[in-house]
């Protein structure tokens, strides 16, 4: 999400009601020997390696990741790879979360998704004010949408990856969500208005899912040509995927 999607917005989230938190502790309840029995059980009707790699994947990894740090543009491969569980909550996830604020606003973003700068995980940063040193600084990992607002609405979105491109996408107007920080403490919250909207289009990278998926027929018309000249333009040899 862009700065400038902010600034149309002001009116609008001044009106919406302040989102709430609640902080929920948790851990599993099953202990290593018995998923350790559980995924040698489960191996023996298939691929023990699919199993090994199921089991990794639940739990999470650590985070791997090069700086400096640099916006994908579409149609990097990244945009739409699949993202990963993250698993370890250390001092390099943190790094990650400052370098991702740092580029943010370096942009113009009000919001940044890990796999917008090449690190496919599910972690995601924003803070709607776009300004550092204002506003709320909001650093997500492995959110999950537990329930969405009944009521939508249609509003103009940009988004880095698609620079200076501009369009209606509609999205519920809140959701709740679930989430741990970066010390791994699992949460929960409340979202509504603009830093919702904001929160849906970060959490669409993590699925892969970019902005153009969830326009009209008629909207994406107005802006195909601007994408068509991005994968006409993009670099040589970097690997792509629409």
């Amino acid at each position: 999400s862009t700065r400038a999607e902010r600034c149309a917005t002001a009116t609008i989230r001044n009106s919406s009601a302040a989102s709430t938190s609640a902080v929920s502790g948790g851990g599993s309840g099953i202990s290593a020997r018995t998923r350790g029995t559980s995924v040698v059980a489960r191996a023996k009707k298939g691929g023990f390696m699919a199993e090994i790699e199921t089991m990794m994947e639940e739990e999470g990894v650590a985070v791997s990741f090069t700086l400096p740090l640099a916006v994908q543009k579409y149609p990097h491969q990244s945009l739409r790879a699949k993202n990963k569980v993250i698993g370890k909550f250390d001092s390099k996830l943190a790094e990650l979360s400052a370098a991702m604020f740092k580029l943010m606003y370096e942009t113009d973003g009000v919001g940044l998704a890990a796999p917008q700068v090449g690190v496919n995980f599910r972690m995601m940063v924003y803070n709607e004010s776009g300004v550092q040193g204002e506003g709320k600084e909001v650093t997500l990992v492995n959110p999950k949408i537990t329930k969405f607002a009944k009521q939508k609405d249609l509003f103009e979105e940009g988004c880095l990856s698609f620079p200076a491109i501009y369009a209606e996408v509609e999205r519920p107007t809140g959701v709740q969500i679930e989430a741990q920080t970066l010390l791994g403490t699992k949460f929960k919250m409340t979202l509504d208005g603009f830093e919702a909207r904001v929160f849906q289009h970060e959490y669409d990278h993590l699925d892969g899912v970019l902005f153009q998926d969830r326009m009209s027929g008629e909207v994406l018309g107005t802006i195909q040509g601007k994408l068509d000249a991005l994968v006409e333009n993009h670099p040589e040899g970097e690997p792509k995927q629409l």
